[in-house]
């Protein structure tokens, strides 16, 4: 069997989970079966593959189709322009969470400091924490996270960045092993409704539930972050959190009960959806 009939059946095969996606899919777990890039495969239709890697396809291809996600099968997820390791023990990065990242390096321009002290809490692969440090040259970051599991993910994932000595991780609950005054404090925690919990896709639903629960109201962590705040920022700072598309008025509403002098503004996605909410402390940046 050549790559061109191999990617027809894996296609066709994966279009049983109703994946929109299912022909990318084909291509990525061929490629990452057989370790090519795109242009390579293209420019191989027509050669013949051996027993193992058809054997392999398939196996990867049955995973999938019993809803393991697509990037807990090939261990990889690019986030920010760069690649990250994941596995089950970590969220699987999302581009709407880009957002927290972009917002973070335009408010650390405008610090204008010699150091710019970043705190990612949660930071499970480290995908948020290591696109920081590599996108702000003048940042040290702190990444903390509860899962032992996640920070050895996130400690490989800054090793192979060559951020080993700009993220430094810290195990704890949110801002506990903290102890540095924090100019910018970004988050993606758990925001879920524990209501709505059962209702989500198959494959969400086997990521780590400690990253999706968010609570009664899907804000319990994100009420307990900003109260450990409070004590943490500095007189200049910023803070960043991802939340659910129904929940900005609410976060906005809990943000201001928190820092009644801070500027709060409700962030919102590619798809115009509320996304995230920034809290500008004592706006009268340098310069």
């Amino acid at each position: 069997m050549n790559v061109k009939e191999t990617l027809n059946i894996t296609s066709q095969e994966l279009m049983k989970t109703g994946s929109p996606d299912a022909k990318l899919e084909a291509e990525v777990l061929l490629r990452h079966v057989l370790k090519i890039d795109r242009a390579t495969m293209f420019s191989e239709l027509e050669e013949n593959l051996s027993e193992d890697s058809v054997n392999n396809i398939a196996a990867l291809v049955k995973r999938r189709i019993q809803r393991e996600p697509l990037a807990y099968i090939t261990g990889t997820k690019e986030f920010y322009g760069l690649m990250f390791e994941v596995s089950e023990d970590v969220l699987i990065p999302r581009p709407e969470t880009e957002l927290l990242v972009d917002m973070a390096i335009t408010k650390a321009k405008l610090l204008k400091k010699n150091e710019v002290t970043i705190v990612d809490v949660g930071t499970g692969s480290g995908a948020i924490a290591v696109s920081l440090a590599v996108n702000i040259p003048n940042s040290s970051v702190i990444a903390v996270d509860l899962s032992k599991s996640a920070l050895e993910m996130a400690d490989e994932n800054r090793r192979a960045h060559g951020m080993y000595s700009r993220v430094k991780l810290r195990l704890g609950n949110l801002l506990d092993p903290v102890t540095d005054n924090i100019d910018i404090l970004v988050s993606n925690p758990p925001y879920i409704r524990k209501d709505r919990l059962g209702f989500l896709q198959d494959e969400v639903l086997k990521e780590p539930l400690m990253a999706l629960d968010g609570g009664e109201d899907g804000l319990t962590l994100i009420k307990e972050l900003l109260s450990q705040a409070r004590d943490k920022m500095a007189s200049t700072s910023v803070i960043l959190f991802e939340i659910d598309s129904d929940q900005g008025a609410e976060a906005a509403k809990i943000s201001k009960s928190y820092f009644p002098l801070g500027e709060v503004t409700v962030l919102r996605d590619l798809n115009n959806d509320d996304r995230a909410v920034l809290i500008e402390l004592n706006t009268s940046y340098s310069g």
